[in-house]
């Protein structure tokens, strides 16, 4: 039988009728009254007993035939609560076995199916990039900065969703790469505004992946703060140490020390520049203790 008759097969088996009769378990008890007649009887009035010390002896024995008439019972309702289900559990272990048949086709059959949906799946995904790369052209954005959706590879999901869902982000991303333009520009003017000692903005423009823009301008003027004290400290330190040396002959010696520090070099310069460099330069030679004279 080739596959299309099966699938005939199966369509007409879908519409046959396969009787199964029931009928309640029933239970014959005729008994029930008297026996509940006895039991009340025995039952009546220990709710009250107290046992004392002389009755102990009979009351354990009166506990134990209690508690024989009470297994005797037990194990009677579990004998014909037994025989009553066989059935039942026959028929349960049939239908089971059955199922089992019928699910192994099923699982069989789905596994092919599986093959078609994972290719019409990466087919829908290949298409959808496609699509959505001539609309990040459009937006002017890296389609790599847009999340995608696994959702977007289903077959129920319409290319409508998809493409309302991928403009919002692209617009999103539009709007986020337009701050952090704005904020690096804020960052280099701040940058380039800082002189005695100056400051590159290469840093600061990487904290804005983990900071905001306020806290970045903060950290930019208390590093400042920190170069100029670290410069004043320099000059202070610098300073001390030319005033420590004395000079002897064509040696510097530390005062404090006695250790020679270094001999005296003479160089014989002609300089040009402004009267404000010259002056500049007047300046550095003094703070630094070398003896010069002019040289007409």
């Amino acid at each position: 039988m080739n596959k299309i008759n099966k699938t005939q097969a199966l369509i007409t088996f879908e519409n046959e009728n396969f009787p199964i009769n029931f009928e309640p378990a029933k239970v014959d008890f005729p008994g029930y009254q008297d026996l509940k007649a006895k039991v009340d009887e025995i039952a009546k009035g220990w709710d009250t007993y107290v046992v004392t010390s002389k009755s102990y002896p009979y009351d354990k024995k009166t506990k134990a035939e209690l508690n024989r008439i009470r297994k005797a019972l037990n194990d009677r309702r579990k004998e014909i609560t037994k025989q009553a289900s066989q059935p039942i559990d026959e028929f349960t272990a049939l239908i089971k076995g059955l199922d089992l048949e019928i699910k192994e086709a099923v699982d069989h059959i789905n596994e092919g199916i599986k093959v078609f949906d994972e290719k019409a799946r990466k087919d829908k995904h290949q298409q959808n990039l496609i699509r959505l790369g001539e609309i990040a052209t459009e937006y002017g954005v890296a389609l790599q900065k847009l999340e995608y959706n696994p959702k977007w590879d289903n077959k129920s999901t319409s290319w409508k969703t998809i493409e309302e869902e991928a403009r919002q982000q692209f617009e999103a991303i539009v709007e986020q790469e337009k701050a952090r333009k704005e904020a690096e520009q804020v960052i280099a003017n701040k940058a380039n505004e800082y002189t005695k000692p100056a400051m590159t903005a290469s840093p600061y423009l990487q904290m804005l992946d983990y900071k905001s823009l306020p806290d970045v301008l903060t950290q930019m003027d208390n590093d400042h703060k920190y170069l100029i004290e670290q410069s004043k400290q320099q000059e202070e330190n610098r300073k001390e140490a030319v005033q420590a040396l004395e000079k002897h002959g064509d040696k510097y010696i530390d005062a404090k020390t006695g250790e020679v520090v270094d001999k005296l070099h003479t160089v014989t310069l002609r300089l040009r520049g402004t009267k404000e460099q010259m002056t500049a330069l007047s300046n550095f030679i003094k703070d630094w203790g070398i003896d010069y004279e002019r040289v007409d």
